[in-house]
């Protein structure tokens, strides 16, 4: 949130975009269920949500704390802390829900002061999520959870999925690979925070004396085949279109900003270009020929840790 540079506005443009299609799907119904009671959820709980955007975590798990509860959002963006306020009024009923504007390395609660305190995709933007996660424990009763909903973004670019674009060859794919290698670093450079983060919180955590920490993972898959049927489809080849068609100049300029900046080779960037180039050409015919098809899923990992009594 504050401080860190390079930041992006979530209220606007592509990101916003991100913020709502992203989370529209995110979550199924019963692993949520199962998550619920694996964080030892209950009616009547005060819940802080740091970094809560238009407060998904909220409506998410609004039906297990709700009733009774209290829930405080918290985010840097007025503008997103005036959308979610209006949105939680469908949503937030029996009980009550307050939306602020606030930094992450400075919560505006007091010490021990909500039985869950939670994240979602925000220490993977921070340049010092350390100090955001110590934050989290300060205002979190003794005794209760932290939760902490993060990716490791880099294993799953890292990771071999499938889908029906042709195979590439060894030396086109490991360009790809040392590519998204190297823009991590320059990610991280620019203090935009580590894709990496997901699996490094378990370790941030036991470093901040939280006991009983566990870790699980969100069971959703990125499944697209013809003729895409049902919501979750739709939702994600919307994202694919916009993200590898609409948005394609946008990203590849961030990716070589990323890329440069953690210390890669212009001319491998260059090819990584043309080879990116030749696979949008394919998705965009296949999409055309309703022959699409893939079958992924990501490292997305849910992290609790217990604050010492």
């Amino acid at each position: 949130m504050s401080q860190d540079k390079n930041k992006v506005d979530w209220s606007k443009g592509c990101w916003k975009d991100m913020l709502i299609d992203q989370r529209k799907y995110m979550w199924l119904n019963d692993t949520v269920a199962k998550l619920a009671l694996w964080l030892d959820l209950k009616p009547g709980m005060t819940a802080v949500d740091v970094g809560c955007g238009l407060g998904n975590l909220g409506y998410t798990y609004w039906p297990y704390f709700g009733e009774g509860g209290r829930y405080f959002g918290v985010d840097e963006s007025p503008e997103l802390i005036r959308e979610a306020t209006e949105a939680a009024k469908e949503w937030a009923t029996g009980g009550e829900s307050k939306f602020v504007t606030g930094d992450a390395y400075k919560l505006p609660f007091p010490d021990d002061f909500a039985d869950w305190v939670m994240c979602q995709t925000l220490l993977m933007h921070l340049e010092k999520p350390e100090l955001a996660l110590a934050e989290m424990v300060r205002v979190a009763k003794p005794g209760r959870f932290i939760m902490c909903n993060e990716p490791d973004n880099l294993s799953t670019m890292l990771a071999k999925h499938y889908w029906s674009i042709p195979e590439l060859d060894v030396e086109e794919e490991l360009l790809i690979k040392k590519v998204y290698l190297i823009t991590n670093k320059g990610h991280i450079k620019l203090g935009r925070g580590d894709q990496n983060i997901g699996s490094k919180v378990p370790v941030m955590m036991k470093g901040l004396a939280l006991t009983e920490i566990e870790a699980r993972m969100n069971d959703k898959v990125q499944f697209l085949h013809p003729p895409y049927e049902g919501p979750l489809q739709q939702n994600l080849l919307h994202m694919i279109k916009k993200r590898v068609l609409d948005k394609s100049e946008f990203w590849m300029e961030y990716t070589r900003e990323e890329f440069l900046a953690g210390g890669g080779n212009p001319d491998e960037y260059e090819r990584f270009r043309e080879i990116s180039d030749k696979i949008k050409l394919v998705f965009k015919q296949q999409l055309e020929d309703g022959k699409y098809t893939a079958c992924t899923s990501g490292f997305f990992y849910v992290i609790k840790g217990r604050k010492p009594k």
